[in-house]
């Protein structure tokens, strides 16, 4: 920050104002997706209990692969009443075929997965274990602080690099920095659900790849009088 006698010779009036941008790319070390299970039937008691049978032989077989209970976590629960479902077809020489009531019950969690080489490992055996509800996998860093840093110092020499530009296509001189304030990013990338019909033959090949980490800086310079 500037001290008032350093800058007291400038004008806030005349500034010249840019947005830094700096990003890395490194590879992830983390990776998260949701695992959910569905189920229906005419009482809520059957489908609550063949929920609870399928979820606890995913949690199992999360375990076989090496997944601690801390890196598990239920993060939705519900029970639905189906007054509607779809009508079930007509058989000949039946009195209806319209469709009973059902009730649904879902349950999801979210998983973190530490050791890479078991992503594909553990999508296939809660597949198995009967999960019919996966939102796509996400990677990411556990500990991004390194990363940020590497960017948010990109984004400093950007900003510099972008005012002396536009100083000099002006015809002035740039000064010191008025003002540093941080730009906040939007919100997370929607992710791809693997549903029960994509599921039915396995997760397939997972390829982490790299993750990009971006910071934005707005800086002001002062126009040298």
């Amino acid at each position: 920050a500037q001290t008032a006698e350093a800058t007291s010779g400038y004008s806030p009036a005349q500034t010249i104002t840019v947005v830094g941008q700096g990003s890395v790319r490194t590879e992830p070390d983390v990776a998260r997706v949701s695992i959910g299970v569905e189920t229906a039937a005419e009482t809520v008691s059957e489908a609550v209990a063949e929920n609870e049978a399928k979820m606890a032989s995913i949690l199992t077989a999360l375990e076989g692969v090496g997944i601690p209970a801390e890196d598990i976590q239920t993060t939705h629960y519900s029970v639905q009443l189906e007054r509607y479902p779809e009508p079930m077809p007509r058989v000949a020489d039946t009195e209806s075929g319209e469709a009973k009531p059902q009730y649904r019950v879902s349950n999801m969690v979210n998983v973190t997965v530490r050791d890479l080489d078991k992503v594909s490992e553990a999508l296939d055996v809660v597949i198995e274990a009967g999960a019919n509800n996966i939102w796509g996998v996400s990677f990411g860093l556990e500990d991004p602080a390194a990363a940020q840093a590497d960017a948010r110092s990109k984004a400093t020499a950007n900003a510099l690099e972008r005012a002396e530009a536009l100083a000099e296509l002006s015809g002035v001189e740039l000064g010191p920095v008025m003002s540093i304030s941080e730009v906040i990013g939007g919100g997370a990338v929607p992710m791809p659900m693997l549903t029960a019909e994509r599921a039915a033959g396995g997760a397939g090949p997972i390829s982490p790849g790299e993750v990009e980490v971006s910071y934005q800086l707005q800086v002001a310079y002062f126009i040298e009088p």
